[in-house]
């Protein structure tokens, strides 16, 4: 890669995480194109050179983030353990908590535009839906070959996945600093109750009765 293409991913890269932090920061209507190129270091003129639109800018976000949640949702059962032996589903589960915890400036702005009745990009609803897509199927293969139950119907797994599964993780990236600071709880201590917890409500629904 030469030095001009380089340095125009790296700009391009640098808008979109300053982009990303004040829409998490001030909220996605709120926030202004002015300010993404002051706190980026950029002339207004270059970030419309790389995105059309303020809603272009946002796409582009919220298609790293689909993107990076299926390659971390493959991942996570390459080379797994049995998880349901022992405790190794922790070990799942600490692959899916630190990828909320990278995203989670990014996710508190796709929580936000979701929940917008006019919400063109109700991104929430589309990670839902990966749960179930077929280019995860090899996961649910991965799941079931390690005893883990799934429903036969796709809405059945829909549901679940998306309530017990998908929104516990989304509330703890939304709510985790205020949760450590109005209990008094450590990052560890709510990680590690947050598990327990997650253990008896969602893992109990894939094991065998």
């Amino acid at each position: 890669m030469n030095k001009n293409k380089r340095d125009a991913v790296e700009t391009k890269a640098r808008i979109l995480s300053t982009a990303e932090r004040i829409f998490s920061e001030v909220g996605y209507d709120k926030a202004r194109v002015d300010d993404i190129a002051k706190e980026a270091g950029v002339n207004k003129a270059l970030i419309y050179y790389y995105f059309k639109s303020k809603d272009e800018i946002l796409e582009t976000l919220f298609a790293g983030l689909m993107d990076d949640a299926k390659r971390m949702l493959i991942r996570s059962m390459e080379g797994s353990p049995d998880v349901i032996s022992g405790d190794n589903y922790k070990t799942l589960f600490t692959i899916y908590i630190q990828f909320i915890m990278r995203k989670r400036k990014i996710l508190k702005v796709a929580v936000a535009e979701s929940t917008k009745a006019s919400s063109k990009l109700s991104i929430v609803m589309e990670l839902g839906n990966l749960i179930i897509n077929a280019e995860i199927e090899n996961i649910r293969k991965e799941y079931e070959a390690q005893g883990l139950q799934f429903p036969k119907d796709k809405k059945d797994i829909l549901v679940m996945e998306f309530f017990t599964g998908l929104m516990p993780f989304l509330s703890f990236a939304l709510f985790k600093d205020q949760w450590e600071s109005y209990y008094q709880m450590s990052e560890k201590e709510l990680c590690d109750k947050f598990y327990d917890a997650f253990k008896k409500t969602h893992l109990a629904a894939h094991l065998p009765g």
